[in-house]
Order: structure tokens, then sequence, then C-alpha cells
């Protein structure tokens, strides 16, 4: 091979790494909603019968990293009484399950559950320090 055709290769090997880079990060950009360009969850529903306070801003690395969350905290598919989700197969959104409008057999209604949850996690953890109830100053986790 020519010193000109090694050149024409690595040229060609640099662009497609550059391509696939700027690929991986418009895509990081793309599902992200911060200005630092974290893995940042808008939790907005649509099909709530009312909307009174808006989407909630969840930092997922946040939680999962910086918090310690495990992840089968929030995540879970429950069979016989036992979660049995793993992080390597596929996550699916809530709403598969829990419907937005109504409780169905002992699954409970999506608002319910992010409720039932984000809070328990935030009381037992004194997120809201020592103020009792304080999870109900809903603008603190609504936008």
């Amino acid at each position: 091979m020519q010193i000109t055709e090694k050149f024409g290769l690595v040229v060609k090997i640099i662009f497609i790494m550059l391509i696939c880079a700027s690929t991986g990060l418009i895509m990081t950009a793309k599902n992200a909603v911060s200005e630092q360009g974290l893995n940042v969850i808008k939790l907005d529903n649509e099909g709530y019968e009312r909307d009174r306070k808006g989407p909630v801003i969840f930092a997922h690395r946040d939680h999962a990293k910086e918090y310690g969350i495990s992840c089968w905290e929030c995540h879970h598919d429950y069979m016989d009484d036992e979660n049995i989700w793993s992080p390597w197969d596929s996550t699916e959104k809530c709403d598969g399950c829990h419907d937005p409008l109504e409780e169905q057999d002992e699954i409970k209604k999506l608002q319910t559950a992010y409720h039932i949850n984000c809070k328990t996690c935030h009381e037992e953890r004194a997120i809201f320090g020592d103020e009792p109830l304080a999870y109900r100053k809903c603008v603190t986790c609504h936008d």
C-alpha cells in the first residue's frame, strides 16, 4: 500500500469514528433535558383526567449513582409476588402497566404509583429534612 492509500484509509476511519461519536452525542442531547447533558427524565404522562401540577423533572443518573438508589427500588416486574425485573432486559414505560386513569386489578394507577414510590423513598431518606409532610410542597418536585 502506498502512503497516499494509507492516508486515505486513515482519513476514512477517522471520519467514521467522528460520525459514530457525534451520533452518540446527538442521541444523548436529544434524550437529555438539562443543559449539563445529564441523564434527566421528564415524567410528563399524558392521559391523566386532570394535570394540576405539571411534570416532574427526574434526575435518573443522580438517583442511581450519587444517591445509591438500586434500580429495583423503582423498576419492577412482579411474578408470584417477586420482582423479576432485570436491568439487562427491556425497561417498559411505567404506563405500560400503570393506567393513568384507573387502578386495574391490584395494579395502582400511574399517578398513585409515582406518588407512593417517590414519597416513601424521600420520607425514608429524610430528603426534605425533619419537616413533617414536607413532600406536600408539590412544586419541590413538579415543574
